[in-house]
């Protein structure tokens, strides 16, 4: 679908709407179907839509043209209907049975059916529900309903077969309750803590996206001792120790962080369930998780960084300087922040940073006296030596120790040399 920052709520519905319409005027069957139902009764304006129909695929693609439609999920009975970046992309799937899961995520077997029938083959109650946008009217055939009223997520059937269907649905639970403020029926909870260790057949990257969605949310401290409490945190952040004093004291730096930041968040799980962990080891699971570059650079910056943030006071200020002017400062000063007022230790780093923070940017930043290629210039081959040239000649400057550019070439030269000598 499109991106959802682009999408236009209302935009987004009408298509919708019409979707229908276009379905039923064919004389099919047609409803909204999935999450943009529960939103409905939420009250909150879903940005995406889901439509479920008596159509088949092929008929699907007949009605709206093969141009205005996708069929990646033919095979499931889903034929994605292309929209303007406005309005997103809408799933239409016919109602179906699935028969059997042996990769633990796809139905082996499709069998095109009823209405009841489809949401019987669904993952929860809340999300099982079907809405005719003509008439306002929901088709309810598993007490979602009910269970939005009651603030319940609830497997529908029995939650063991619906999770062995879909494995990922064990993560998707917590993520529901989390990201709702709802509580875990008990039969679904109870599902959910025998059937841990199947999370081990999902992708480690579809995990990853589930834990961002529970862990950037308004709830997200609930979330985290969810996933503690069920023995899931564990599983899917290999090396961490879940233990009730830490993840107390995680709770405790949440709750001081912005929640938009999932480099951040990551940072402060590892930081504190993982302290034998270097930031290096981080770096590697999370690209394991196939992390984003800027998801995994971003979270070991931040904890190569905290440590010295903390403790700025009585570091080198041209190490500290680096920092205080890097794109992620104002993130590893938040989380050096909150870990220094979690496990009450001296604040005399944070406030050492934010006085230095205070400085015009030409003194906080100023602009190097020398580049790379000032070096070349001055008949210096590129290699190892450069960096070591180049960090000595910043480190003075911003020690006020040379103040001109000759001092920096002069320093640049005598460094070069001895560096040479040396080898």
């Amino acid at each position: 679908m499109a991106s959802t920052q682009s999408i236009d709520p209302e935009k987004a519905r009408e298509f919708a709407i019409h979707t229908v319409k276009t379905l039923r005027d064919a004389s099919f069957l047609s409803y909204w179907a999935g999450g943009c139902v529960r939103d409905y009764h939420l009250q909150k304006l879903p940005q995406d839509y889901d439509v479920a129909t008596s159509a088949t695929p092929d008929e699907i693609r007949k009605l709206f043209g093969k141009n205005r439609t996708l069929a990646i999920g033919a095979s499931f009975g889903v034929i994605t209907l292309i929209g303007s970046k406005q309005q997103g992309n809408i799933e239409i799937a016919t109602f179906r049975e699935d028969v059997g899961y042996s990769d633990g995520r796809h139905p082996d077997q499709v069998t095109f059916s009823t209405p009841e029938a489809d949401a019987l083959r669904r993952d929860f109650t809340i999300n099982g529900m079907f809405l005719d946008p003509i008439t306002m009217e929901t088709i309810d055939y598993v007490g979602g309903l009910d269970d939005l009223q009651g603030g319940l997520i609830r497997a529908i059937g029995d939650p063991a077969d619906r999770f062995e269907e879909d494995k990922l649905r064990i993560l998707r639970a917590i993520r529901f309750a989390t990201t709702l403020n709802f509580e875990l029926d008990p039969t679904t909870r109870d599902a959910v803590c025998r059937s841990v260790e199947k999370l081990n057949q999902v992708s480690r990257e579809r995990i990853l996206v589930e834990l961002e969605k529970t862990l950037t949310s308004e709830f997200r401290a609930r979330g985290l001792m969810l996933l503690s409490e069920t023995g899931i945190l564990p599983c899917i952040l290999p090396d961490t120790q879940a233990d009730q004093s830490s993840i107390e004291l995680v709770r405790q730096v949440l709750q001081l962080l912005p929640l938009d930041d999932f480099s951040l968040t990551l940072a402060a799980l590892f930081k504190l369930l993982a302290r034998e962990l270097s930031a290096r080891d981080v770096h590697r699971i999370l690209k394991s998780m196939t992390a984003s570059n800027e998801t995994a650079n971003d979270t070991r910056w931040i904890l190569e960084t905290v440590d010295y943030l903390i403790q700025a006071d009585s570091e080198p200020w041209p190490a500290i300087q680096r920092i205080l002017v890097h794109p992620q400062n104002t993130a590893a000063l938040n989380l050096a922040s909150a870990l220094v007022k979690v496990l009450t230790l001296s604040d005399d780093g944070i406030c050492f940073c934010q006085q230095k923070l205070d400085l015009p940017e030409s003194e906080l930043n100023p602009a190097e006296f020398l580049t790379g290629a000032d070096l070349i210039k001055l008949g210096m081959t590129p290699g190892p030596a450069f960096s070591k040239v180049l960090r000595t000649i910043r480190d003075q400057q911003l020690l006020k120790s040379i103040t001109t550019k000759d001092q920096a070439v002069a320093l640049a030269r005598s460094t070069y040399q001895s560096i040479n000598t040396e080898q």
